[in-house]
Formats: C-alpha cells, sequence, structure tokens
C-alpha cells in the first residue's frame, strides 16, 4: 500500500488491511482478567475507565444522538492483534445493546485508519452508518462503532491513528 491516504474511491482492500482489535463485551471485567490470566496466561493487561476523567473533547454519540454512557476497560496483546474486554457501567450504548441482545461475547473487530473521513464516505455508499463513536483515549484519535451487525453479524469498528503510532492503548496501569 502506498503511503498516501485512502480515498472514498479506493478498494475496501485498502481502506481494510490494518486489523488490530478483537473487542469482547463481558459482564465482569474483573471475572474474565482473572480467568484469561490463570488459564490461558494472557497479559498483562492495561485498564481504564472510559471515558478519561479531565477530558473535554470525549463527544460521544449512540444511534445518532449525544451519548452517556461509560465503560470499564482491559487491554492485552496477543501478538499483533490487541484484544480489549469491556464491561459497561453506566448508561445506554452499543455495548449495553449488545449485552442485552446477545449476553457476553466477541462483539467487533478495529481497523486502524490514517484517516476516517473517505472511509466513512465510502461506508456511506453502502449504507453503512455510525452506531456510536467517540473521542480515543490517545488524545487527537476518534473511534466509530460502525452499524453493521444486520451485515456481517457483528460490529466493525475503525480509529484513525495518529502518525508515528501504533495505535494501540497507551496506559500506565498494567497488571497480570
Amino acid at each position: 500500500m502506498s503511503s498516501e491516504q485512502p480515498t472514498a474511491a479506493d478498494a475496501p482492500q485498502q481502506m481494510f488491511q490494518n486489523f488490530v482489535q478483537l473487542g469482547v463485551i463481558v459482564r465482569d471485567l474483573d471475572r474474565t482478567v482473572k480467568a484469561l490470566s490463570e488459564i490461558f496466561g494472557l497479559g498483562p493487561f492495561r485498564f481504564v475507565t472510559y471515558p478519561p476523567a479531565g477530558r473535554d473533547d470525549i463527544q460521544l454519540t449512540y444511534r445518532g444522538q449525544p451519548g452517556h454512557f461509560s465503560h470499564r476497560i482491559a487491554f492485552a496483546n496477543l501478538g499483533p492483534i490487541e484484544l480489549e474486554i469491556v464491561e459497561p457501567l453506566d448508561g445506554e450504548s452499543g455495548i449495553t445493546e449488545f449485552l442485552a441482545q446477545h449476553g457476553e461475547g466477541i462483539h467487533h473487530i478495529r481497523f486502524n485508519v490514517p484517516d476516517l473521513e473517505p472511509v466513512m464516505a465510502h461506508l456511506a455508499a453502502h449504507d453503512v452508518g455510525t452506531l456510536m463513536s467517540g473521542a480515543g483515549i490517545r488524545p487527537g484519535t476518534h473511534w466509530i462503532h460502525l452499524d453493521t451487525e444486520d451485515k456481517v453479524g457483528f460490529i466493525v469498528e475503525i480509529m484513525n491513528v495518529l502518525p508515528g503510532t501504533s495505535g494501540r492503548t497507551p496506559l500506565p496501569d498494567v497488571r497480570s
């Protein structure tokens, strides 16, 4: 792939080649992390409550309206893929919707993209909209959970990546 930004005319294979994350929804984050650590040896995990305190740039949305929700999240690296485990805390979101409809389980896959606008233009041409969105944990980033469950059976997430970063979640709170 060239270093040029993807455009709406680019083939989807060029837009969606940087698969970086598998997202799982659970009711009890501590129970899940403990089991993954003790049984499977996964970790260390990085923990965060989202949205982060003290940030006024988050601007959450859910189904086209301002969003008012929070989640507790643990991240672990599984080789080149980041595992994101999410426990909803407050408010309605795509996370609580999934948990109510399906129970715990695999929720989304994430692709990092250099620029969200051309990707969203491509997706709009295929009648794919936004389920929920917000600013990323790393200032200057933005994530979008796409409303893709009826088309592919799960949620696809996209996130812009800042130049010079891997797109992985930068968090100091690490536990094995």
